[in-house]
């Protein structure tokens, strides 16, 4: 009987060992995500939470199952974008003041995972723990801000806007359905600086009417230009004609010395 006692024993040791190993849900803080990754059964598709029950057999291999943990909150990410127009400095040349055609944006950006699919984020991207989940979220937000920029741009072809509605923005972007695998919380504009549209244009078409100008110019002496080396070849052709047949005939050196060389010289110069 004692060593049915002492067997009982060890076996609930064990079991609780086994228990503690596989009890997943204590790995993780509270107020933390945390998804696991294991060679046997790779990514597990649910995260797991400190405050729900989740118990997982890859743990109880050794060095088989990895738990990675996140922060659930969302974090600011300030992101800057800025460039000039297409061939800015150039039409600008061309316009009293030289107006500058750059633009710069500033914004602040707030994103969070979305936990329901950050298993799958974390499949798909190999994350490791928060600091790579930052660094894909701060490109994605470097993204972001792109793409606003650009709407923006746009949005002031035809009026310069003042002030701009941000959830519009986004709605009309569908960013959120872009970036799926993050939740974007917040996004202020801090700087949205936009050239004269109107007066870029205006820089651009009289720049392409003066650019057809110089390119007429060209044309027109490059052909002139072309008609004189012809000239030109063709003289030294003949002179070349007439020097072969001085030395072929000297006498004609003594008609050429003669009032009459000038009929001479007019003959010899028509040769072909």
């Amino acid at each position: 009987m004692k060593k049915g006692f002492i067997g009982t024993i060890i076996i609930l040791l064990f079991s609780g060992f086994v228990f503690f190993l596989g009890y997943v849900s204590f790995q993780v803080p509270s107020g933390k995500a945390g998804v696991m990754v294991s060679k046997t059964s790779g990514t597990y598709g649910q995260i797991i939470e400190n405050d729900r029950f989740c118990w997982r057999w890859e743990r109880i291999i050794p060095k088989n199952a990895k738990i990675f943990v996140f922060d659930r909150t969302s974090k600011l990410f300030t992101q800057s974008f800025s460039g000039e127009l297409p061939s800015g400095k150039i039409y600008s040349a061309l316009i009293k003041g030289e107006p500058d055609f750059s633009y710069r944006f500033e914004f602040e950006i707030y994103l969070s995972p979305d936990l329901e699919k950050l298993p799958e984020l974390v499949s798909e991207q190999n994350l490791t723990g928060q600091d790579s989940l930052e660094e894909y979220m701060n490109k994605m937000s470097a993204k972001i801000s792109q793409e606003m920029s650009q709407h923006i741009i746009k949005m002031n072809e035809n009026t310069v806007i003042a002030s701009y509605n941000v959830p519009e923005i986004i709605e009309k972007l569908e960013l959120r359905k872009k970036y799926d695998f993050i939740n974007i919380n917040e996004i202020f504009i801090k700087t949205a600086s936009v050239p004269d549209l109107n007066l870029y244009a205006l820089a651009k078409s009289s720049y392409e009417k003066f650019q057809q100008q110089v390119d007429k110019n060209l044309s027109e002496y490059a052909a002139q230009h072309a008609k004189k080396i012809m000239e030109d070849e063709n003289s030294v052709k003949k002179l070349s004609k007439i020097g072969e047949m001085l030395k072929k005939y000297p006498e004609l050196n003594s008609l050429l010395s003669n009032p009459s060389s000038s009929e001479v010289l007019k003959a010899l110069n028509e040769l072909k």
